[in-house]
């Protein structure tokens, strides 16, 4: 299988063309395609299976006219384009009719398992699929007695309670295979953005994750309505609230009265003895197929 990769500066096609290796996919960059004078689908486009678009989260420059035109003999010869867009870069409104993937090119299980999606869409497969990472089973053994500590290592249930549990909740996701990355600049927009392998039929971008420490045994409102707010006019789609109990033995409730179907709720303790024995893809499958279906939730 064939795929033209593009990009606005040639040097960054490094780690896409990486990964698309491993997934069996020979790459055709264009300093290649000038080389198979023999292999042209239309105009100068080589003959590939699909054409990949690498669009960098930023862009201190003028995106070449090349670029569209590129885009726009694949389009016109029929070939499949699949357009990467790294968080928070936003495309121009005339390829909104083109699949868009938006996970950082650094996020390589994530951005594996959306090529594999795309190629699975047109009609296509990949010689073999990503090695999906295993679960890192130390490293959640390691989180959950932690967490468990945190009540007793920290008096005061702010900072730097709060900064130490968004380093736990960090390596938490990242021990089940999660790509996460921190935010940082944006506040109101949640703690970290998260690509998690085998999710990506109902999450195409990233999951918006926002950490709570609960002294009470409610959650706020206005959180919640945030987490709705950005799923529904943001690139996330879902978005997870993962709270931690300071009273361990207090219940917690969301708020009566409201409706949040884009938003995600998490104990954080529950979820590292669950992810034990599901993955945390599983789960987050089970908990969005329970909120499509109305299940009542706490």
């Amino acid at each position: 299988m064939l795929c033209y990769a593009i990009a606005e500066r040639p040097q960054d096609l490094t780690t896409i063309s990486a990964i698309l290796s491993d997934l069996g996919i020979e790459v055709v960059e264009p300093a290649q395609a000038f080389d198979r004078t023999s292999q042209r689908a239309r105009g100068w486009l080589p003959e590939v299976d699909f054409v990949c678009v690498l669009f960098q989260a930023e862009n201190g420059w003028e995106t070449p006219a090349a670029v569209y035109l590129e885009i726009g003999e694949a389009v016109g010869a029929g070939t499949p384009v699949l357009l990467i867009a790294e968080p928070p870069r936003r495309l121009d409104p005339a390829l909104s009719t083109l699949p868009v993937v938006r996970v950082p090119a650094s996020s390589r299980a994530a951005l594996a398992g959306h090529i594999s999606l795309f190629l699975q869409s047109v009609g296509r497969k990949p010689a073999r699929a990503a090695p999906p990472r295993a679960l890192d089973r130390t490293e959640l053994d390691s989180v959950r007695d932690e967490l468990q500590n945190l009540r007793v290592e920290v008096e005061n249930p702010r900072y730097p309670a709060q900064r130490r549990l968004e380093q736990l909740a960090l390596r938490l996701l990242r021990a089940t295979g999660a790509e996460a990355e921190e935010i940082t600049g944006t506040p109101g927009i949640g703690d970290f953005a998260a690509w998690v392998p085998g999710t990506e039929r109902f999450i195409p971008g990233p999951l918006l994750v926002e950490l709570k420490i609960l002294q009470r045994g409610h959650i706020d409102r206005a959180v919640l309505d945030q987490l709705q707010l950005y799923a529904l006019t943001r690139d996330a789609q879902w978005s997870m609230l993962i709270y931690y109990r300071w009273e361990r033995e207090q219940e917690v409730h969301l708020p009566r009265g409201g409706a949040w179907p884009m938003v995600m709720v998490f104990d954080i303790e529950d979820l590292a003895g669950r992810l034990q024995g599901q993955s945390l893809a599983q789960l987050l499958n089970n908990e969005r197929n329970a909120i499509v279906h109305g299940v009542e939730r706490r």
